[in-house]
């Protein structure tokens, strides 16, 4: 069974991601802040980590980033309320590099909240596949 672990500080979704990746046949650890979600990155057991960047304690892009360095061979595919396609335009790309290195590049995928939960299942699948 395949383990992933998700860290966001939206508890609800959090929680309801959680059985639906559940019910597909996911093992599924929940973190609602950024310290806590290193420290269960930290153990080396996820496949997946499914992350929001706007996250209290420790901020998803200074988790990424933490992640990368560490050189865990872990998948991230970011969250984001923010528009990440706005990364993209000129005038927002600053951001997304001040905040703890380039996210479209540092995340294996990313995805603008709210989204299509069969989209969202199928890109976990994808970067699940083995």
């Amino acid at each position: 069974m395949k383990q992933l672990l998700i860290v966001d500080d939206d508890e609800e979704m959090c929680l309801e991601l959680s059985e639906i990746l559940k019910r597909e046949g996911f093992a599924v650890d929940t973190a609602f802040d950024g310290v806590r979600g290193w420290r269960c990155i930290e153990s080396g057991r996820y496949e997946l980590v499914i992350l929001d960047l706007k996250l209290p304690g420790l901020n998803g892009y200074a988790l990424l980033k933490n992640i990368r360095d560490s050189g865990q061979p872990v998948k991230v595919f970011v969250l984001s309320g923010r528009p990440l396609s706005g990364a993209l335009v000129d005038h927002n790309k600053d951001y997304y590099k001040e905040e703890g290195g380039d996210i479209l590049q540092m995340a294996d995928a990313v995805m603008n909240k709210p989204f299509v939960v069969d989209l969202f299942l199928k890109k976990v699948r994808e970067l699940t596949a083995s």
